[in-house]
């Protein structure tokens, strides 16, 4: 009787654990996407008079993060992303670029649709000139707000996202310019999509 009444117990733990795995509050995601805006901070001007600038705001997002669940209503979002916007010659490139991790708390209006206010820190946030001296800014804080439409057909999302992030200058080749208050506005409004396993 005592090894039936155990081999039950075993069994309904096993079950238990199954349905809590299968029922996983966490869910993966890679992102893709671009965004507009930013002061320009660099421009290359070719030899038919062409030009082509970029912006500390604008440029594609590549990355990946994780969804947790608390319940049906409450979700955070955590990712790492890369950042960047180049223009291209054929003797050098000028390129902006950072990372950004960002941790954005969701609420989920219905099945369509989820809004978000969170923060990110933005590191690595750098103008690589080929022409001239690099310049390296300060890690700033971004403040991200955020729609995301969910798919029902596919493991998906859809953000329209807008982040303000200011970036102060740190230095300018080997010269230090922190004491000098030198900024650039960061700030952009782009479209994500994420895919979600």
């Amino acid at each position: 009787m005592k090894k039936s009444i155990i081999a039950l117990t075993l069994l309904t733990s096993m079950n238990a654990f199954a349905t809590d795995s299968e029922q996983s509050n966490v869910t993966f995601s890679l992102t893709a996407g671009y965004v507009f805006g930013g002061d320009t901070v660099g421009e290359l001007i070719y030899e038919d008079n062409d030009s082509d600038s970029i912006k500390a705001g604008q440029g594609i997002i590549l990355g990946a993060g994780f969804l947790y669940e608390f319940n049906s209503k409450w979700s955070l979002d955590v990712s790492t992303n890369y950042q960047g916007d180049t223009a291209t010659a054929k003797n050098g490139d000028l390129s902006f670029e950072r990372l950004a991790f960002n941790a954005v708390p969701y609420y989920k209006i219905n099945d369509s649709f989820s809004v978000g206010l969170g923060l990110g820190v933005h590191t690595g946030v750098e103008l690589s000139n080929d022409f001239g001296s690099d310049v390296e800014f300060s890690n700033e804080s971004a403040f991200i707000s955020s729609i995301r439409y969910h798919f029902e057909t596919i493991s998906a999302d859809l953000e329209f996202r807008h982040t303000r992030v200011e970036y102060s200058v740190d230095r300018i080749g080997s010269s230090s310019y922190s004491s000098y208050d030198v900024t650039v506005d960061g700030n952009n409004t782009g479209l994500l999509f994420h895919w979600k396993f």
